[in-house]
């Protein structure tokens, strides 16, 4: 609940990768591997999060990831997790399906006014459900945005922590999912594992009906 209000609401000292944007918006990446997973994170100057992304494929793709979803440009690879520890620990509980809450609050104001209330809604679904696009287009006005809402979700700069995993279309199929160095389309996999860990039923290849949430 913490993680919820935090993100909503958002709607050491040594790092190892430091870049500014065009914004003078400053943030620090710290990577981690854990269990075969590398995990980036971008922290600001408040040590708020403001980016993160997990691959099993390498330490690079996963800080390129966070700087890219930043826009930043000329990344400074580095080495160690600096103090992010704590936050290295969330992010793999959750990527294992355990409920988590983070030690510091997540900023979002590198993002459009659209997305942040994407992104609310999805940290209102509940581990074990699933929702769709549609029904978040339709809570935020009408259906006829879910292309929108489905642009939203794959810029997600904080996967994971905002579960954009938890948005499946209206046929209940798993759909995409984007890490990095993968294709959105061969990501189905990664996303039902994420989703199992979780407790969200499936008959066959599609979800449950009984695992749908749909926000109100």
């Amino acid at each position: 609940m913490k993680l919820i209000q935090e993100t909503t609401q958002a709607l050491s000292r040594q790092p190892n990768h430091t870049t500014r944007s065009s914004a003078n918006f400053l943030i620090r990446v710290f990577s981690k591997q854990i269990d075969g997973v590398w995990y980036a994170l971008g922290l600001n100057e408040q040590n708020q999060a403001v980016a993160c992304a997990f691959t099993n494929r390498s330490r690079d793709l996963a800080t390129k990831s966070v700087a890219q979803s930043m826009r930043f440009v000329g990344v400074v690879v580095g080495e160690g997790s600096n103090g992010a520890d704590d936050w290295f620990e969330i992010l793999h509980g959750l990527h294992l399906g355990k409920p988590s809450g983070p030690p510091n609050s997540c900023d979002l104001s590198h993002v459009s006014e659209f997305r942040r209330r994407v992104y609310g809604i999805l940290n209102m679904v509940p581990r074990g459900y699933v929702t769709t696009y549609g029904a978040i287009a339709k809570r935020l006005g009408s259906k006829r945005i879910s292309r929108g809402v489905g642009s939203a979700v794959a810029a997600n700069p904080l996967p994971l922590i905002i579960p954009c995993h938890r948005v499946v279309p209206a046929s209940l199929s798993v759909g995409n999912y984007g890490t990095p160095g993968g294709k959105p389309s061969q990501g189905a996999p990664i996303k039902r594992t994420l989703l199992q860990c979780e407790g969200v039923k499936f008959d066959g290849d599609k979800i449950s009906k009984q695992s749908v949430w749909y926000p109100k």
